[in-house]
């Protein structure tokens, strides 16, 4: 029992003085690298900008179109018979009142030959009874009935005639045959075209513009017309509509294609209007100008060394610039690169160009 208790009572006393060592002891020094450590530096963002400066700004919009002519027509056979005679080629210029096809008149012509015949016979017998008249032989019943024949007669001749000249189908105007419908031995009849001809010379192209450019567009404003195929032409506005469809709500617009044009009638074509044309004006790229949550447009723009946004007011749009109508003046350093990573008042960096 002595033993065990004078064993627990040493371990016991040295417990108690590691305790008392551990309490007294001073803290332990910190290291200096700890204590000299520096906040890190917050590094700037990097932006390049775009000087604004005037320049010329015009703004365009397109309408496409037919190209057509009014100097086109296809031919009708006023007279139905069979084709005798095709006068002309495809492809040949022809001129006004010249003969392209001949239809088959061969019964007309021996009608004519009787109503001549009985014409002349007609005539003999008026000149006898105007002699017995001017003698006073005769009653003047006889003497107006062959005179009424003879008249007849002659307007019956001349309406043949004029019979026998609608089978033959001519020119009319100067032009170019452009196709041939019917062959030797075909039946011509009025219904369906015999041939038609074209002229080159006086075309244009008719377009539909909406209602909303009806303050925009002016007899004689110049315009670019396009085709494929074609380099562009300058033209100008030949005529303005006087009427909007109410079902689409378009204008009709006739612009002139230059003489020496080689566009072809039904031909696509696109018109370019220019309805803005200022020879001085801010514009920026389109891209550069930003929106924030309650809709309205902005730009940062560089103050020293901080940028700050600046609400604008902008119009059109034309080859990627867009039109600033207010909130900037010119020498203002617009941010581009860079401007989606600022916010506003902050410090930024200039990228050296």
């Amino acid at each position: 029992m002595n033993v065990t208790f004078r064993l627990f009572g040493g371990l016991w006393a040295v417990s108690a003085v590691l305790f008392l060592a551990q309490c007294g002891a001073p803290a332990e020094a910190e290291s200096p690298a700890e204590s000299s450590s520096e906040a890190p530096t917050r590094s700037l963002t990097r932006v390049g900008v775009r000087t604004v400066t005037p320049r010329a700004f015009s703004h365009e919009f397109t309408v496409q179109g037919n190209v057509e002519t009014d100097r086109v027509a296809n031919l009708l056979a006023e007279f139905p018979g069979v084709v005798q005679d095709v006068l002309a080629a495809e492809g040949d210029r022809v001129t006004r009142g010249q003969a392209l096809v001949r239809i088959n008149t061969d019964v007309l012509a021996k009608q004519r030959a009787e109503l001549v015949t009985q014409q002349a016979l007609a005539q003999t017998l008026f000149e006898r009874q105007e002699r017995l008249w001017e003698k006073g032989i005769g009653s003047e019943v006889d003497f107006l009935q062959a005179q009424t024949g003879l008249e007849a007669l002659t307007r019956s001749l001349a309406t043949l005639d004029e019979q026998l000249d609608m089978a033959v189908i001519r020119a009319p105007f100067d032009g170019v045959l452009d196709r041939v419908f019917v062959n030797v031995g075909e039946m011509a009849s009025p219904p369906m075209p015999v041939a038609r001809i074209v002229d080159l010379r006086d075309m244009y192209i008719r377009a539909s513009v909406s209602d909303h450019y009806v303050s925009v567009v002016k007899k004689g404003q110049p315009v670019r017309v396009e085709a494929r195929g074609f380099e562009p032409v300058e033209s100008q506005i030949r005529r303005v509509g006087q009427y909007i469809e109410a079902a689409n709500r378009t204008i009709d617009l006739t612009v002139d294609i230059p003489d020496g044009t080689r566009m072809l009638p039904n031909m696509v074509a696109t018109v370019y209007i220019t309805d803005l044309a200022l020879d001085s004006a801010l514009a920026l790229p389109a891209a550069m100008v930003q929106q924030d949550a309650t809709g309205q447009e902005f730009v940062y723009v560089l103050r020293g060394k901080t940028a700050q946004k600046q609400v604008v007011q902008t119009g059109l749009v034309s080859e990627g610039m867009m039109l600033i109508e207010k909130g900037l003046e010119p020498g203002d350093r617009v941010i581009e690169r860079g401007a989606t990573r600022v916010i506003d008042g902050e410090e930024v960096v200039l990228i050296e160009s």
